[in-house]
């Protein structure tokens, strides 16, 4: 089968491949994580696969039509996103009247309220939740609709939505084919990008699912792999694939392991593996604020640079009522760590969580600019559709256009906040300390963000 995936284009500067969505400030593109990894598996099966990635290449409605139409496809696999779905569906429905193809929507987004999103499409007819790799597959090959796990379809006026078959395992895992091979096929590497990380990089997953699992606010944990599951890949597989880029794509300096959280045992399987196999490249990864001293020197000497660490709040009410699992002070101890360790730390922070109040939202602020990580972003929570966040907020009626909006704490006083957490982070004496001690990457390099940036945290409408 002849199999376009689609990654729909929508606003410029639109981030549609990460946990969330968003028009980025700062220009991060992360890859297409998940079409890619199904894009390897149908070339695996047999099939002709295009990726067409519309927001990296910052291609129009008329360009990405024209390309799609082209290669005229066979089978449309169509990845969504929260703030663009009427738009994805809509673009999805035209190319499936023009090519007379038949289409599939996926994604994490997708799958929060999957009937009510195939309800928009007027033209497709086919949906499916959760991992998504073997379901497209079963469904391009003929299996019966009734048969395919997660499969979501329409018959007649009715729409069913079949149960969903377990998670991978990691003899499954392991099967699907190196995503940065198929990444170095399809995809230009210099169209990827992000502040924390060394420029080109590339995305890989090692695993999949959360070990934690319980946050209320996440998205991929209560929509994509649910609750306390962490299905990861043999470390031989990893191991292999970092030889592989090392071997074939010189030109990436670094990788970023996007498993949802990178655990302690994990890091330390994989650190020990690495050296053994004296791989140099350097990683990054995504970690929670409660990992041990040992453990963090162990990932320097493994080349580790920098941690993704979603802080969130200061607040330890709030921290308890998101269910974080990590306690404010547990988190600045394992900061302090990581410093000495040598590792850098990108922060997410968070504003806008129920019991927010300016008082709290301050003393985030606060505690952000003294654990000082080396790069930090202020989130304006979103309440994604699906979640208990997003649940509690619809039933006390603190939601106004999908943004949170509380009794004491408006919208707008929280995109107020939120500003101000970036001009306090950013506008400050430790921070031009950095730009001379690392004048081209903190500044020259960052010219474009700094220029994007820095009205909309002085006077245009905060960005969504």
């Amino acid at each position: 089968m002849k199999v376009l995936l689609l990654s729909p284009p929508f606003l410029r500067g639109y981030m549609r491949n990460a946990r969330c969505d968003f028009v980025s400030l700062s220009g991060t593109q992360w890859y297409p994580l998940l079409l890619g990894y199904c894009g390897a598996w149908l070339e695996k099966c047999g099939h002709n696969v295009k990726l067409v990635d519309a927001p990296s290449y910052n291609l129009d409605h008329q360009t990405t039509e024209k390309l799609v139409i082209d290669y005229k496809p066979e089978w449309l696999i169509v990845y969504t996103g929260r703030i663009s779905e009427d738009n994805d569906v809509a673009f999805a429905d035209k190319l499936t009247e023009q090519i007379g193809c038949e289409t599939v929507i996926v994604g994490p987004y997708a799958s929060t309220f999957p009937k009510e999103t195939l309800k928009k499409a007027k033209r497709v007819k086919y949906l499916i939740t959760g991992e998504f790799e073997l379901p497209v597959q079963e469904i391009i090959e003929g299996k019966k609709h009734a048969e395919i796990s997660n499969l979501v379809y329409k018959d007649g006026h009715e729409i069913i939505q079949n149960p969903e078959k377990p998670y991978l395992d990691t003899k499954q895992l392991d099967q699907i084919p190196f995503l940065s091979r198929f990444f170095k096929k399809h995809l230009d590497v210099y169209k990827y990008k992000t502040i924390s990380e060394p420029y080109p990089f590339m995305d890989i997953m090692t695993g999949r699912g959360c070990k934690w699992g319980h946050c209320t606010y996440c998205l991929w944990v209560n929509s994509y792999v649910k609750g306390p599951v962490y299905n990861c890949r043999s470390i031989e597989n990893v191991i292999e694939e970092m030889q592989f880029i090392t071997k074939e794509m010189s030109e990436i300096k670094s990788i970023m392991i996007q498993d949802d959280t990178f655990t302690e045992e994990r890091a330390r399987e994989f650190s020990e593996a690495k050296l053994r196999a004296g791989i140099k490249l350097k990683w990054s990864c995504y970690a929670r604020g409660n990992m041990s001293y040992d453990v963090l020197k162990l990932m320097k000497r493994a080349n580790c640079l920098n941690l993704h660490v979603g802080f969130e709040s200061a607040d330890q009410g709030i921290l308890r009522e998101i269910k974080k699992g990590v306690t404010k002070d547990r988190m600045t101890k394992f900061t302090i760590d990581a410093k000495n360790a040598g590792l850098r730390i990108h922060g997410d922070f968070a504003i806008g969580f129920p019991g927010e109040t300016k008082k709290s939202a301050l003393e985030t602020i606060k505690w952000a600019c003294k654990i000082r990580p080396h790069t930090a972003q202020f989130q304006l929570m979103i309440p994604f559709p699906g979640t208990p966040f997003h649940n509690e907020l619809k039933e006390k009626g603190w939601l106004k256009d999908n943004m949170p909006h509380y009794p004491e704490l408006l919208t707008e006083e929280l995109e107020t906040m939120a500003k101000k957490a970036y001009r306090k982070f950013y506008i400050s004496l430790p921070f031009v300390k950095q730009i001379l001690i690392h004048p081209y990457e903190m500044f020259f390099s960052r010219i474009e963000t700094y220029y994007r940036a820095i009205p909309a945290i002085f006077w245009k409408k905060y960005i969504r």
